[in-house]
């Protein structure tokens, strides 16, 4: 990822000294901030839809289907479950941390730890 200049100081503001890490959130960036060791995942607005789709598939694949017997399943629809997820925002979803996003500049921020 590469940052400009002014996002990289609004990124400072926001969390102090970071360095960018070798893994991923759903796809989005990860940065170590230097405040208590903290983690943020970021990325551009589609990258973050992209992330909250890939959230919401995995939440679906290891903790609601495993629990509905296979008979069943055909019953579960899983686009509405989404849509009804979706009413928390998406940080409630990627922000492990607070649930919360902040906007730096052109960039969409969650911290995960």
């Amino acid at each position: 990822m590469k940052l400009t200049y002014t996002e990289a100081k609004e990124l400072i503001n926001q969390i102090g000294r970071f360095e960018i890490t070798k893994y991923t959130h759903y796809g989005l960036t990860v940065i170590k901030g230097e405040y208590k060791n903290s983690e943020y995942a970021i990325g551009t607005d589609d990258e973050a839809e992209y992330a909250w789709e890939e959230s919401l598939d995995s939440y679906i694949d290891e903790c609601i289907l495993p629990e509905i017997p296979k008979f069943a399943r055909f019953y579960f629809n899983e686009e509405k479950w989404k849509s009804d997820a979706r009413h928390d925002g998406r940080g409630h979803s990627l922000s492990s941390y607070d649930g919360c996003e902040t906007y730096i500049g052109d960039l969409v921020m969650f911290r995960i730890n």
